[in-house]
This record gives C-alpha cells, sequence and structure tokens, in this order.
C-alpha cells in the first residue's frame, strides 16, 4: 500500500499559481544585456535564446543556439530574445491568479456479489466503500470536480429470468445446468460445463444438485446433504451461465453522468449508490473499456479538461476476455496512448488470501499509466484508506496540468514566449522548468514541461503539462508561475 501520511498540496489546499506578463509582447530584454550566442551585437527581438558578447542594442545578427518556436530546437542564425548577461528579464504587466486544468473522473465502482462480504472491522465492503465515496462526494474540496459514475456488472439485454436449456440462454449461456466435479470442492466457485472437454484433463463434467432443506448446491445426485440439509436433487431449472454484459457501449453509458461537483449533484451520485445492490460477477474488461471509451468521448467534448478514470474493484476478473492480468492493462494501456489519452487509477480492497490481487492490480494501474494500484488491505479501516486513495488521486492529477493563459484582448499569445517557474513550499528561489517540447522528451530526473498539442504543427495548445518528475515536486505544494513575454527557455545543449 501506497503511503499516505503526506497530503497533496494544491489550489484549494496550499500551492499558488500565479500569472505574470513579462517584458514586452516582442520578448524585449532590459538594457545592458547581451543577445543571441556569439560575438557580435543583436536586438532582443528575435526568438534567439543564449548569451553573447554584444551591448544588447547592436542590429547585428549572431549565431548561437536557439528555437525556432517551442518544439523545434535548432542551431544556427538566430537574433537574441533570450536574458543577457549583463543584465535581467524586464518583467512587469498585469499579474492574476492561472488556473489550474479543471478534473473529471468517471469511476466505475464494482458492484459484484463479492462486495457484500462481511468484514472483520464490521460492516461489508460496498457500505465501507460507499461511505467513503459519499465523503469524498460531500469534501468541500471536491467542489466543482467533475464525477461520473458507472457499475459493474451490468447484464445483458434480453437475458431469461432462468433456463431449461442452453438455447434459451443464447451469447448468455449455457444454462448453468452441470459443472466441473473438482469445482464442487474448491473456494473460488462452481465452473459452469457441458460435457467433459470443458473441464480440465481427468475431471468430469456432472449434473448440480439442490439440497432439499437448505437450497445449498450439492453434487452427489440422489444422496442425503451433510446435517440436516436434506436430500440432494438434480437441478432442472437454472440461470444462464453468462448474463453479464462484456459490451464496451454498455459501460460507457454513464448511471449517472459526469458534472461538477456540487451539493445537488453529490445528492444525485449518493442517492444512485443508495438505489444499487452487490450481485453477479466481475467482468472487469467490458467494463474498464467501457470506462476509457466514456472518459475520452468527454474529453473530446471538453478539451480544456483532464479526464481520468478509476477503476475501483474487490475481486479479479472473472466475465469477459480477457481475464488475465496483462490482458487488461493493455486495454489500459490502449487509453493512455489514445487521443486523447487517458489515465486509468486503480483501488483494489482485497482480503490477504487474494493470491495475486495486488501483482493483477498493479499491472492494470501501471498499463493506465499510475504506476501502481492504491491496495487497500480489508483489516484495514477501508472506508479512511479509500478516501485517502480517492483525496491523492485527486491531487495527483490536479497538479500535472496547467490552462494556456488568455492573451489580452486584441493579442495573441505568442506560445514561444512562456516559462513556468516553480517556488518550492520552503520558500528558496523559484527555478525554471524547461521547456521539452513533448512527453517523449521528458528527463527521467530534471522533468520539464510541453503543451498538449505542438503549436509548430498549427494546432491550438489548450493545457501545459508538466513532465512526471515535475508533476511529483509540484505535488509537494509551493507556488507555481506563468510568466509570458519572455523567450522560453529550453534545456542546454551539451
Amino acid at each position: 500500500m501506497r503511503n499516505r501520511s503526506t497530503m497533496v498540496a494544491l489550489a484549494a489546499t496550499g500551492i499558488s499559481v500565479i500569472f505574470a506578463a513579462c517584458g514586452g509582447a516582442d520578448g524585449s530584454v532590459s538594457a545592458g544585456g547581451a543577445g543571441g550566442a556569439g560575438a557580435g551585437a543583436s536586438t532582443g527581438t528575435g526568438p534567439g535564446n543564449g548569451s553573447g558578447n554584444g551591448p544588447g542594442t547592436g542590429g547585428e545578427t549572431s549565431t548561437g543556439y536557439g528555437t525556432d518556436g517551442p518544439g523545434e530546437i535548432t542551431t544556427g542564425p538566430s537574433s537574441g530574445a533570450g536574458e543577457g548577461a549583463g543584465g535581467e528579464a524586464s518583467c512587469a504587466g498585469e499579474t492574476k491568479t492561472a488556473e489550474l486544468v479543471p478534473l473529471d473522473l468517471y469511476i466505475m465502482l464494482d458492484a459484484s456479489g463479492s462486495m457484500d462480504e462481511r468484514l472483520a472491522t464490521g460492516g461489508t465492503k460496498w457500505r465501507a466503500v460507499t461511505d467513503a465515496l459519499e465523503a469524498f462526494f460531500t469534501d468541500p474540496q471536491s467542489e466543482g470536480l467533475g464525477v461520473g459514475l458507472q457499475y459493474f456488472p451490468l447484464m445483458n439485454a434480453d437475458v431469461p429470468a432462468s433456463c431449461t436449456t442452453h438455447e434459451q440462454c443464447g451469447d448468455s449461456g449455457p444454462c448453468a445446468l452441470r459443472a466441473c466435479r473438482s469445482s464442487f470442492s474448491t473456494s473460488t466457485g462452481i465452473q459452469i460445463c457441458v460435457e467433459d472437454a470443458d473441464c480440465s484433463d481427468g475431471d468430469e463434467c456432472i449434473d448440480i444438485g439442490v439440497c432439499s432443506q437448505s437450497r445449498e448446491i450439492c453434487d452427489l445426485i440422489g444422496e442425503r446433504c451433510d446435517g440436516r440439509a436434506g436430500t440432494c436433487y438434480r437441478v432442472s431449472r437454472s440461470t444462464c451461465a453468462h448474463p453479464y454484459s462484456c459490451i464496451t457501449e454498455d459501460y460507457a453509458t454513464p448511471a449517472v453522468s459526469i458534472a461538477p461537483l456540487d451539493a445537488a449533484w453529490a445528492d444525485e451520485l449518493i442517492g444512485s449508490i443508495d438505489q444499487t445492490f452487490p450481485d453477479g460477477g466481475t467482468p472487469t474488461a467490458g467494463a474498464l473499456s467501457g470506462a476509457i471509451a466514456q472518459a475520452r468521448a468527454h474529453a473530446e467534448a471538453n478539451p480544456t479538461h483532464r479526464v481520468v478514470t478509476v477503476l475501483a474493484t474487490d475481486g479479479m476478473p472473472t466475465e469477459c476476455n480477457p481475464t488475465s492480468a496483462d490482458g487488461i492493462a493493455e486495454i489500459a494501456a490502449e487509453g493512455l496512448s489514445g487521443s486523447p489519452s487517458i489515465s486509468t487509477f486503480v483501488i483494489g480492497v482485497f482480503n490477504g488470501d487474494d493470491v495475486g490481487a495486488q501483482a493483477t492490480m498493479n499491472r492494470i494501474a501501471e498499463g493506465g499509466g499510475t504506476t501502481s494500484a492504491y491496495f487497500i488491505d480489508t483489516s484495514s479501516d477501508v472506508t479512511q484508506a479509500f478516501l485517502d486513495a480517492l483525496s491523492e488521486i485527486r491531487g495527483t492529477s490536479l497538479a500535472c496540468e496547467y490552462q494556456v493563459p488568455a492573451p489580452s484582448a486584441g493579442q495573441t499569445l505568442d506560445y514561444g514566449t512562456l516559462n513556468v517557474q516553480h517556488t518550492p513550499p520552503e520558500g528558496s528561489d523559484p527555478s525554471t522548468i524547461f521547456y521539452v517540447a513533448s512527453e517523449a522528451r521528458c528527463d527521467a530526473t530534471a522533468g520539464g514541461w510541453y503543451y498538449d498539442v505542438d503549436p509548430t504543427t498549427g494546432g491550438t495548445p489548450t493545457k501545459i503539462v508538466m513532465c512526471p518528475a515535475t508533476c511529483t515536486r509540484f505535488q509537494a505544494g509551493g507556488q507555481v508561475q506563468l510568466q509570458v513575454g519572455c523567450k522560453t527557455e529550453i534545456p542546454p545543449i551539451n
């Protein structure tokens, strides 16, 4: 389980974000600063970046390292727009608070039968988890956060309430009339079959029975059940073995749509939870693919938002293909690599007997770009741990993306004259975060930032995105400043 002792400091909890106009729109620097790198004088109006030997007011072109705009690092002629060695950038103008990118969560909540299991600490897993969700929805720090909700499993359309033949079930079959003999003695539940070939080698597909008094499942047809449970009679009417939907579109349709949290929307979400009761299996693949599809559709309709999925589950996948950790991780990875990119956070609630559960949950989270799952042991305070996980997801997501500042009336924003600065919470000197053009160029240690859309391609960016290493630093709090009007700083070329 992750260490959750440190709360993330954000706009609502300590981090501040300042927009600062820097110098003139032409990128000019103060008198005394040198122009572009190299021997020669230059004006401070061009796209270059570097230092030189000139007096800072000359008219010659110098040779040095520069950019033709964010995303293109070049060597060659440049006219000076970087800070000169003999002076500092003149930053003045309007200062206003910049806005973090709005965050939206699409929560895919496990409502399978196992969620009704009781905890050693009292109550059920379902009650503990939904109590945490209700606390999160009504938390003042969640106000304005976009939240939508769906549950899994969902039932296939037109599944009969009962069946006597396999044909009646169609794609939801077979009818659960027979099972592999060895599965009656396992704790994972019986394995439905039609013939011996459906069972493992040496196993046998036999009729399912039910004890006449206790109504418990049994396998010795015609014999007495243990205790006073009655006689084991063969089942002639049952239910379809696979009634649960694996259709992406079903799970992509929310039970409660994504909308900003306020008191009314919190009541809407809580009301939906109160009308839901755990039952059925765990079709994780269908549920996750639907969650990603809904999150992507919402992101396309709201391009200035960051939209993520939260998969909350207490069970290993049992329905829908794939059921393997790698297979479901691939679904999450496709969500991450798609456009818009959708990250998947995973919260798992398991007991110590769930062998392989943590590795499976971590693998899915890794595929979804969130490194590892929030793994909650049922022997702990599940409600508090689940609430802590949701709060950390909220904080982690908010610290990483910022809105591109709107230009002043009648002007356009020069994407090559924006810089990101960060002042740590302990109040030391601010540092400039280098622009790295794309996620692929993020440095694992130094970090960096990039636009969600590379402006050199002709697109219009809507977000300023921090690289993972920088995002981690920002999560510790401090002050983030966006400075517009001075040449964008890029990593030094060695």
